[in-house]
């Protein structure tokens, strides 16, 4: 082989390698750009700001993935159900013996078996109500007699009324679900245009109430307020959660999630306090208590990006760990003010120790955009250091939303503010739904 063939040759290798090196390149290039997009992804489901609830896909510690003992905690009082007492006594006998066929004789003895069951669906009752119309004699009063029974407006009955309203409301059924269970179980039949007046004729007879539990809420010792988003006709809406701390749940659909929705609310010159996360909605209110929580997941988000990522997540654990042995403790409310002038000034330190790393920007920012509010909990007694009262009530209407998909007119979404707000308010305070909305119905569509 002469110096020319071997100079050609590796002239050939050399843009061998120079092609394979940029098809490398650009295929590094493409994996690099796929890898930031599935990152942007995957910060839905694990960001600081994502629900726990939401955050299936994130590594869990190593000490907490260890499977936990199936069952029931330690201390708890058991589920096994006390045996009820009959209603009724079904003696069974047998004439016929199930191997021979022949008769069996005179028993030996007796087994007793205690059976619970449900009676047969009940089938809708149609009764005619004749009201008797009056000229009253001494004031001249044109009026109809009302019974406790009789709507004054429609057809349907309060006991139907709170029957497709629960299924609905509180079993979370779709309209055409309803329809077709009210046509199995209770023979009823009803076309959707009649279950949504039905259910509008619930809403209006909720809203007087609806406007007293605004009262409540703006009169409360303070709140959990929280706000997730919903669509109307296909446009962007927010569902507001207001939760007292005596359990009054109000819920808000508006098409803003600005501050002009807490001021509507709670009044133009509300201070507060309120439990909040950072949102800006809430920069008006004078006195809030910010969520612990947001935070603990807000610098856990930056504990892989460095040594001092991992050390700010380490103490602010250490500190949401203090302030819940004090809660615990309930010190006396002269305590709880030395106390949180202390606290204050220990993150305000921890801010200024951390603001020189450029890494932790972001987490320094949220925990400095929060200081004077992280222990404001410690001056009112029975306050929560985390809004997840407000998250537990919100729940169950992200759980709607994503049956539901969104509401299809404006009527449809404020007629569920009102609903929704009745029955949780009750459930939280241990009524029974079911009673308190048969009871609500009687008054103001029967016998207001």
């Amino acid at each position: 082989m002469n110096r020319e063939q071997s100079i050609l040759e590796f002239e050939q290798k050399i843009i061998c390698l120079i092609t394979e090196r940029d098809a490398a390149l650009k295929r590094a290039q493409e994996l690099e750009k796929e890898n930031t997009e599935l990152k942007n992804k995957l910060a839905f489901y694990e960001g600081p700001h994502t629900p726990p609830s939401q955050q299936m896909l994130k590594p869990k510690d190593k000490e907490k993935s260890e499977p936990k003992k199936r069952g029931a905690p330690e201390g708890h009082r058991g589920a096994t159900r006390v045996i009820p007492e009959p209603d009724a006594t079904q003696h069974v006998s047998a004439h016929i013996c199930p191997k021979c066929n022949h008769d069996p004789g005179k028993r030996v003895g007796t087994k007793k078996k205690i059976v619970e069951e449900i009676v047969e669906p009940p089938k809708i009752k149609v009764t005619e109500y004749i009201l008797d119309e009056y000229d009253c004699q001494n004031c001249g009063e044109k009026f109809t007699a009302t019974h406790e029974d009789c709507p004054q407006k429609g057809n349907f009955g309060v006991n139907l009324l709170t029957y497709t309203t629960m299924l609905k409301y509180y079993l979370r059924g779709t309209l055409r679900r309803v329809e077709e269970f009210m046509l199995h179980q209770n023979g009823f039949e009803i076309s959707t245009k009649g279950l949504m007046d039905a259910y509008l004729r619930v809403g209006n007879a909720c809203e007087s109430d609806y406007n007293k539990m605004v009262e409540k809420v703006r009169n409360a010792r303070w709140r959990h307020i929280d706000e997730t988003g919903i669509k109307i006709n296909g446009e962007t809406a927010w569902l507001w959660i207001f939760r007292t701390d005596e359990g009054d749940v109000l819920v808000v659909i508006r098409k803003s999630r600005g501050s002009n929705v807490v001021r509507e609310i709670l009044g133009e010159n509300h201070t507060g306090p309120d439990v909040v996360d950072g949102w800006t909605a809430y920069k008006f209110i004078k006195i809030i208590q910010r969520c612990w929580s947001h935070l603990l997941r807000e610098v856990d988000d930056f504990r892989d990006i460095s040594e001092n990522g991992m050390r700010l997540s380490d103490e602010i654990h250490s500190m949401f760990s203090e302030l819940k042995a004090v809660l615990d403790k309930d010190p006396p409310i002269e305590e709880r003010k030395h106390l949180k002038a202390k606290c204050d000034h220990n993150i305000e330190a921890l801010v200024e120790r951390y603001d020189k790393f450029k890494e932790l920007e972001k987490p320094v920012g949220y925990l400095r955009g929060g200081l004077g509010n992280w222990y404001t909990c410690l001056l009112y007694p029975g306050m929560e250091p985390t809004n997840n009262l407000g998250e537990q009530a919100m729940r169950e209407h992200v759980v709607m939303r994503k049956i539901i998909g969104c509401f299809r007119s404006e009527n449809g979404s404020q007629n569920y503010q009102y609903i929704a707000s009745m029955l949780a308010s009750w459930n939280l305070q241990g009524k029974n739904m079911f009673v308190e909305l048969e009871k609500l119905l009687r008054r103001e569509l029967c016998l207001s």
